[in-house]
């Protein structure tokens, strides 16, 4: 007993002095802290009503936290069994007459009361977090001794549970197998095959998860079988009992870890001649080779003469050579193709998903295939990076090679760049593997088209620079840090930082490590205009990252002196590198400003949150308008330039205003929700009294005040130009090849209730009051209010739109001319003397059309060539769909119904008078592949239709109840 108190005193102490029991323990409880303190970055239960220190919330933090602690504990479990080994000392230790119970015992229980202390930092997180004074305290719960033992009763059934488990099972690989390496190649298979059975379970869509429930080791499925029908209270009141699915659970995998426990006894062989079997059979395979092969020649040798020569042609043989040499070693190592293996498996799970969008069937084409097979390869990418950046720059260190290597007369430059190319040379070959798999995926799903050039420029164009760039922040980590380990822990921690930070309204990409602006690439347009944005954030991470690259170089180690005060006399001797630093200092400067011009210059730089405080303050300045009497709406005549090539577009127009109040009106007030808005005038005299262009509010003061019954005009010019690109949020109304925007960019009258904040926890945040709710069926006032367009009720429509010359421009209402002028198109389109909503929209691309008449009705779609899949079955479902509500609703009201393609930058559908405006990412790629399941675009399709007579010839007023009216009865 006293050996096995001895050793575990030894793993404590051990760990206790180690400066990362503490920087873990602080990283977790911070996570905690920030999950209750900074929920929009690190909340685990959203925007909503769920507590965030309440029992829900608190079971989801540590089953999250559990799962990602899978790599600590073998960081921790790992080494307390491998310590002897590594450092050679297992020989003496071994001579010594101590227990197994004793040695084995002491370094599990330490390794077990580490992390579990570690994990106990969520625990002291949560509380703290619980009394941080700028929370929503309205959703933090008061910490008592009933929520302390909840906290306790989650911790002991959750983290301490996972670690006797996924803990145990890592002590026993690394004492059976005795190589770092295995044990975390092994937590990078855990995660990743955890995660493939999690899609795999998930996508099967089954409402019965007892079994999976059972067999799940982390617990996600578990407790989804337990809590998925909670409702809110439930969630604030209720924890998983030892009952059901959640008993079953806990005793298997607390077997599983006592048969650990017991596996390790049993088969740890607790004499040296046993653990040093396999070093002896080697060495004596090797001596065995030597005495085969052909005798020392025992006659003097001559040996040539070298000439010696240190030249460019010199420097590149050496770096080509060390490459290849570093190369080798990495495809050597049998843990990397442990990783690629089950990148491939975990890649190939995934690409399932390529083919549906929101659990509807879809063609797999090669943009959603990228999204899917990148998306699931670059958590491997970046685990290869990071172990293998620890690898390159220690091997030397972990072999006692480093003075003899040290001592070589090479630039550091030259040791680095090969380094860092036989990364990228690997980093290379494993985005061909992803592509592949890629390729495989889509002849699976029967799909043909596999549009190499974009597979090339997504993954080597795109994706490379940013795993490039990866790869070397992750030499320089552990070329400065005097820890491996630690250096892992620094890297990953870059890694995963800027998606937590990114919700509490910390977005800018010029501090956000290694973050591109947001893309989407659309088979209307390529990557189109978020080429510029995406290829300068790419360039500015990459000079950041060689400029830093440059300065490690300086303060690199080498030679047994390690210290700081030697690395800084080292940096002194590498002055030729100063230059570089400069240069890559200037290119990163440059190109740091020109992002900054155009996403804080040229561009309005805004986050959420600066995007939520202004429409709080709409709401707070103006909601006192919100009844005022003010005109209506009731005809529309627009004439829209559209320019693709620059995204920008030109609009004058006319609004035929009504009072339709008893009281005559002095005063129009004119809202700009969209920042559109050049000018505005009235066809009597009228002076701007009030103008507020932040928040887009105007008040114009009648000389002759508008009278009930009376007609008057109103003049406007709106417009947006694009300049440059931005840093988020680019408009995705506006495009090179498919633009489409809605009546919404035209000016609004009166104020915009549709503006307000409606999520009661920013609403709280922003100091304003409850959300006012639909109001209830026949109040005075909003019973006269349309539903949709409260500015107007219905009017007549009338515009003239151009576009450039290649393209097709679109809008409601019949097409009456079309005509060429200065190397544009015009299209002139009314509706004549039928009345319709106050929603109409605008469309140019370059179209293939379709049409076919139906009963007096042209159906066309306007769809794009690379999309001739869903044609005829729009084209079905809307025949199918005009002879349905003919006869259940009444007679369609328009001659004819387009439906017009528009990029995937949005996904949805929208019904405007006769024009049905669809995206291709949910309607142009659909597929059927068994008989008996849901035709997605066909549904779509005759929705859209059905919105033709619910809304756009029956419409409700703005009270509870009228939303079915539109939506549930166009189902």
């Amino acid at each position: 007993m006293s050996l096995f108190l001895s050793f575990l005193s030894f793993e404590l102490r051990l760990r206790l002095k180690s400066i990362s029991t503490y920087v873990y323990f602080f990283v977790f409880g911070l996570i905690a802290f920030l999950s209750i303190a900074a929920p929009d970055s690190f909340g685990f239960v959203g925007a909503g009503k769920v507590m965030l220190n309440g029992p829900y919330a608190s079971l989801r933090m540590m089953l999250n936290m559990s799962f990602f602690g899978v790599l600590l504990m073998a960081g921790i479990f790992g080494p307390s069994i491998l310590r002897d080994f590594q450092q050679n000392t297992y020989q003496l230790l071994f001579t010594k007459p101590i227990s197994k119970f004793g040695y084995l015992g002491g370094r599990w229980l330490g390794s077990m009361l580490t992390t579990i202390g570690i994990f106990f930092g969520l625990v002291v997180g949560e509380v703290l977090g619980s009394f941080a004074w700028w929370t929503d305290t309205t959703r933090v719960m008061p910490v008592n001794g009933h929520l302390l033992l909840v906290y306790l009763k989650l911790f002991l059934d959750y983290p301490v549970l996972q670690v006797l488990f996924i803990g145990t099972l890592f002590f026993l690989i690394a004492a059976l197998t005795r190589n770092i390496v295995i044990v975390y190649l092994q937590g990078v298979a855990l995660f990743a095959i955890y995660l493939i059975l999690l899609v795999a379970v998930q996508s099967t869509r089954s409402l019965d998860l007892n079994r999976p429930g059972i067999f799940d080791p982390i617990g996600f499925i578990t407790i989804r079988a337990i809590a998925r029908y909670w409702t809110v209270v439930e969630q604030n009141s209720l924890i998983p009992t030892w009952s059901g699915v959640f008993l079953w659970n806990r005793l298997l995998y607390i077997a599983v870890g006592l048969f650990c426990v017991a596996a390790t006894y049993l088969f740890f062989p607790m004499r040296a001649e046993g653990l040093g079997a396999k070093v002896r059979k080697k060495k004596q395979k090797d001596d065995d080779e030597e005495l085969e092969g052909p005798p020392r020649p025992r006659f003097h040798i001559v040996l040539p003469k070298v000439h010696q020569i240190f030249g460019g042609f010199t420097s590149l043989a050496q770096v080509i050579s060390l490459t290849r040499i570093r190369m080798k070693n990495i495809f050597k190592e049998i843990p990397f193709w442990g990783i690629t293996v089950v990148m491939i498996i975990n890649t190939m799970a995934n690409s399932h998903f390529a083919g549906k969008i929101d659990d509807a069937d879809v063609w797999p084409v090669t943009a959603l295939m990228l999204q899917v097979v990148e998306g699931s390869s670059l958590l491997f990418l970046f685990i290869v990076a990071t172990m293998y950046a620890g690898e390159l720059v220690w091997r030397e260190r972990d072999t006692h090679f480093q003075q003899i290597h040290d001592a070589l007369p090479t630039h550091e430059w030259l040791d680095w760049g090969s380094r860092f190319f036989a990364m990228c040379s690997v980093q290379v070959v494993l985005l061909f593997v992803v592509m592949l798999c890629g390729i495989v995926s889509q002849i699976i799903a029967g799909y043909y088209n596999f549009e190499i050039v974009q597979y090339l420029q997504e993954l080597f164009i795109v994706t490379f620079p940013m795993v490039a760039q990866f790869c070397l922040f992750a030499l320089l980590v552990q070329s400065l840090v005097g820890n491996k380990y630690l250096g892992h822990a620094i890297t990953i921690a870059f890694a995963i930082v800027p998606g937590f930070v990114q919700g509490g309204g910390w977005e800018d990409r010029l501090y956000l490590f290694n973050t591109t602006t947001p893309y989407t690439f659309s088979d209307m347009n390529g990557y189109g205009h978020f080429k510029a944005g995406l290829l300068w954030s790419l360039a500015y991470w990459i000079f950041w990252t060689l400029l830093l690259v440059a300065l490690a170089m300086m303060f690199a180690q080498r030679g047994t002196d390690t210290a700081w005060k030697q690395r800084r006399q080292n940096a002194k001797q590498r002055r030729s590198l100063i230059p570089y630093a400069i240069a890559f200092g200037a290119l990163t400067a440059a190109s740091g400003v020109w992002y900054f011009y155009n996403t804080h210059v040229q561009n309005w730089y805004h986050t959420a949150k600066m995007d939520r405080h202004l429409l709080a303050e709409y709401e707070k300045k103006y909601k006192k308008y919100q009844k005022l009497p003010q005109p209506k709406i009731v005809a529309v005549d627009t004439k829209v330039d559209i320019f693709p090539q620059t995204r920008t577009f030109d609009a004058w127009g006319t609004f035929w205003l009504k009072n339709k109040t008893d009281a005559s009106i002095s005063e129009v007030h004119v809202n700009d929700g969209q920042q559109t808005y050049y000018a505005a005038s009235f066809d009597r005299p009228g002076t701007l009294t009030m103008e507020d262009k932040q928040l887009g509010y105007r008040i114009f003061k009648l000389s002759e005040p508008l009278k009930p019954g009376e007609t008057m005009r109103m003049f406007f010019h709106v417009g947006y130009a694009s300049h440059g690109f931005r840093n988020s949020g680019e408009v995705a109304q506006l495009a090179y090849n498919g633009t489409f925007f809605d009546s919404s960019y035209m000016p609004g009258i009166g104020y915009n209730r549709g503006a307000e904040i409606s999520n009661p926890v920013y609403r709280r945040e922003e100091k304003l009051g409850p959300f006012e709710e639909l109001a209830p069926r026949g109040d005075a006032y909003y019973t006269n209010v349309n539903l949709f367009t409260p500015d107007s009720d219905w009017i007549k429509y009338h515009t003239i739109v151009s576009t450039s010359s290649d393209q097709t421009a679109l809008s409601p209402g019949y097409l009456q001319r079309k005509w060429t002028q200065d190397g544009r198109n015009y299209f002139e389109y009314s509706m004549g003397e039928t009345e319709t909503l106050d929603f109409y929209n605008y469309n140019s691309g370059r179209y293939q059309v379709k049409s076919e008449a139906h009963n007096g009705v042209n159906v066309e779609v306007y769809y794009d060539s690379k999309h001739p899949y869903d044609i005829d079955d729009m084209i079905a479902a809307s025949k199918a769909g005009l002879e349905y509500y003919d006869k259940s609703f009444g007679p369609f009201q328009f001659r004819q119904y387009r439906i017009i393609e528009f990029p995937r930058y949005r996904n949805f559908a929208q019904s405007f008078p006769n024009t049905i405006p669809f995206s291709e990412g949910i309607g142009f790629i659909g597929r059927v592949e068994k008989e008996d399941d849901i035709d997605f675009t066909y549904f779509v399709t005759a929705h859209e239709l059905g919105h033709q007579w619910w809304a756009h010839q029956l419409i409700g007023a703005q009270v509870k109840g009228s939303n079915m009216m539109s939506e549930s009865l166009a189902e």
